[in-house]
């Protein structure tokens, strides 16, 4: 162990420079990978933290370079290059703190203070470095006393943006968990880990090994970092190397945690894809129920026109040959009279027959059941399917939009059953279950594949079933189909209640 540590203090030039390479890595990485249509306020947070990554990187590459160029460069020249890397330092804590400020308070409400925090504890070390003399102001210009200046600094700055971006990562891994990203949580959950250790080894050791507390005179003798018994017996281990640690575990977690990002993506193309293909098949669902509104249109003008119109002329000439008869011979205009009077009886049956098809009397009057009973006795006539209605446990009336939904719905599934199904029997159930009412509808017949039915609705095919569907999801409710080939289909719909007005 020793010679290891003794390698890592000649070469500390290299130690630095790997250091910095890590932060430096940590920032470029974090900018390319991040997203900012995310959904997720990290995302447009993580740019801060880009910019620690980078910057800090920068400062640590002048602990390297600068001895170099001190060979080469006057001593006034590499104290304004000491300077200005001691402010490259604050910078980058300074930015630390901007993005542990905003993560940390993801919902704050008052979020000029998250941008006025980070501005008051760089007052304050400014302050606190003016007044233990580390930063001079003359009229020769502003010197910096090194390292008490850098010491306050990673106190002040350094250990309170780490310490709250640890508490931040938190915060962030549970807002994670509520949106079901259980694997990713955990890799928040070690970056935050990482910041607590990175605001021990950058915010409150010194480059020398001591604890910064110990060298501001701030809080009497402490020992050096070397003399901890956990150290006692190997050297001191160089605080760049543990910071490189705690760098590395920083971008490993953060890299790796906004995979979430990706998820985000993922999940909003399918369900982009989803709204698309919903989309389509609602235009086409459209497009066949204005057709289908215009074909019923000229059924009634037809059966108007064909059955109720002649029934009407013929009553009316019939009424004129009794008016014309009547004087000449009673008899015969009664005879007459009768006659008109069957046919009125046959054209108001016809015309109940239409008003019945446009909308059943019976839903309106008596309620759901019986309506529906009236639909099955009418198909059980036209096909060969009988038809069983059990709705003995359905009581009361619901809301009239839950009712004509429900009767749309039963209907159109009844019509498939009478059509397309083959069936001998079918049956029906219908019962309330709290604020829910479910009905379900089976037959017997030869079934269907449902997933092919509606995979080409430009053909006009699966339309009804959409329709169901689309009916039902008006009110909340749901329509499940359940099918195969040779194993008769199960309709299965279920509506609240709602409130009758």
């Amino acid at each position: 162990m020793e010679n290891l540590l003794d390698v890592l203090k000649i070469n500390e030039v290299i130690v630095y420079f790997a250091y910095g390479q890590v932060f430096f890595t940590l920032g470029l990485a974090i900018a390319f990978q991040s997203r900012k249509h995310s959904r997720l306020d990290l995302a447009r947070h993580l740019k801060w933290l880009a910019a620690f990554g980078i910057v800090h990187g920068v400062y640590e590459w002048g602990h390297a370079f600068i001895p170099i160029q001190a060979a080469y460069l006057s001593a006034g020249a590499v104290t304004t290059l000491e300077d200005i890397r001691t402010l490259t330092l604050v910078i980058s804590f300074y930015l630390l703190l901007q993005f542990a400020g905003l993560v940390a308070f993801p919902t704050a409400k008052h979020t000029w203070l998250l941008r006025v925090f980070p501005l008051m504890v760089l007052f304050a070390w400014l302050s606190l470095s003016i007044a233990a003399g580390a930063v001079v102001a003359s009229g020769e210009g502003v010197s910096i006393r090194l390292p008490l200046t850098t010491d306050l600094a990673r106190v002040l700055i350094g250990f309170t943006g780490a310490a709250l971006a640890c508490f931040g990562m938190i915060r962030q891994a549970n807002i994670v968990a509520l949106a079901g990203s259980g694997r990713i949580v955990w890799y928040f959950r070690w970056t935050a880990v990482c910041f607590a250790f990175y605001a021990i080894v950058a915010g409150l050791l010194a480059s020398r090994g001591e604890w910064v507390v110990s060298t501001t005179g701030n809080a009497g003798p402490l020992p050096a970092f070397s003399d901890l018994a956990f150290f006692v017996g190997m050297g001191t281990i160089p605080a760049p190397v543990l910071r490189s640690i705690a760098g590395f575990g920083i971008a490993f977690g953060v890299i790796r945690g906004i995979q979430v990002f990706q998820l985000e993506t993922d999940r909003f193309i399918e369900e982009r894809a989803e709204l698309q293909r919903t989309g389509e098949a609602r235009a086409q669902l459209y497009a066949h129920v204005i057709a289908a509104q215009e074909e019923e249109r000229k059924r009634v003008a037809r059966e108007l026109h064909d059955e109720t119109g002649q029934s009407l002329s013929a009553v009316i000439l019939g009424l004129g040959t009794a008016v014309e008869t009547l004087p000449r011979d009673s008899a015969k205009a009664g005879e007459i009279l009768e006659d008109v009077r069957e046919i009125a009886v046959h054209t108001l049956d016809g015309v109940r027959q239409i008003i019945l098809g446009l909308r059943p009397a019976l839903l309106d009057d008596l309620g759901l059941a019986p309506a529906l009973r009236r639909v099955a006795e009418d198909l059980g006539r036209r096909s060969s399917v009988h038809f069983d209605i059990f709705a003995d446990d359905l009581e009361g009336r619901f809301a009239p939009e839950v009712e004509t939904v429900l009767f749309r719905i039963l209907q159109e599934g009844m019509n498939n059953v009478a059509r397309h199904s083959q069936a001998s029997r079918a049956v029906l159930r219908l019962d309330r279950n709290g604020s829910e009412v479910r009905a379900v509808l089976e037959d017997n017949g030869i079934g269907f594949d449902p997933a092919k039915a509606t995979a080409h609705l430009e053909s006009g095919c699966g339309l009804g079933i959409m329709g169901m569907r689309e009916r039902a999801l008006l009110l909340g409710g749901t329509v499940v189909i359940d099918s195969g080939p040779g194993k008769g289909t199960r309709l299965d719909v279920r509506l609240p209640t709602l409130e009758r007005n």
